[in-house]
Order: structure tokens, then C-alpha cells, then sequence
């Protein structure tokens, strides 16, 4: 068995951050849909020209869930570091690739 016993708290920020910021472009694209939609309904709708926040929201919601990801990586990292120090890290097992003999 392997233990983690640390883990860096920029790298782990770095990867938060990057993998929440792409979900943020999947769920961006899902509310510029929604509200282009609702833009498109009709004129006398509260909502009727919400056509604009859509596209704001490809940009938005990207660099909010990025900054929110980093922010919460960095502090996962922390309290990982803290507990991993006190009590003892994660144990994982690793074993090396199998290798098939060339022929």
C-alpha cells in the first residue's frame, strides 16, 4: 500500500479549478439555451428580452464555477494536508501496467 501524504495545494487548486470551469462551459451553453428560448417567446413577456443574458451567461458561468473551483481546491488541499498530518493519509494500492511480451 501507498499513502498519500500530502497533497499540493496549488496543483490540487490548478485541477479544481480547470475541470469546474469546463463543467461551467457545459452548463453555460445549457442557460444561454434556456434564455434565448424564453427571449424568443414573445414581446409582452417579463422575460422577453432576456435573449442577451444567455450569451452573458457563456462567459459568467465559466469563470465563476473556475474561481469557485479554485478556491474550493486549494482549501480541500488544506484540510486534506491538516487531517493526512494528524490521522494519516489516504492508502491506495497501485500496481504496475501488465505487460504483454512482443511477439
Amino acid at each position: 500500500m501507498q499513502v498519500v501524504k500530502r497533497i499540493g495545494v496549488g496543483s490540487a487548486a490548478k485541477v479544481y479549478g480547470l475541470t469546474l470551469g469546463l463543467l461551467g462551459i457545459f452548463i453555460g451553453i445549457i442557460y444561454a439555451v434556456m434564455f434565448s428560448l424564453i427571449g424568443g417567446l414573445g414581446d409582452g413577456l417579463p422575460l422577453s428580452d432576456s435573449g442577451g443574458l444567455g450569451i452573458a451567461m457563456l462567459i459568467i458561468i465559466p469563470i465563476f464555477y473556475g474561481v469557485v473551483g479554485f478556491i474550493f481546491g486549494a482549501l480541500g488541499a488544506v484540510v486534506y494536508n491538516f487531517v493526512a498530518k494528524k490521522f494519516g493519509g489516504l492508502e491506495i494500492e497501485l500496481s504496475e501496467p501488465n505487460h504483454m511480451p512482443a511477439d
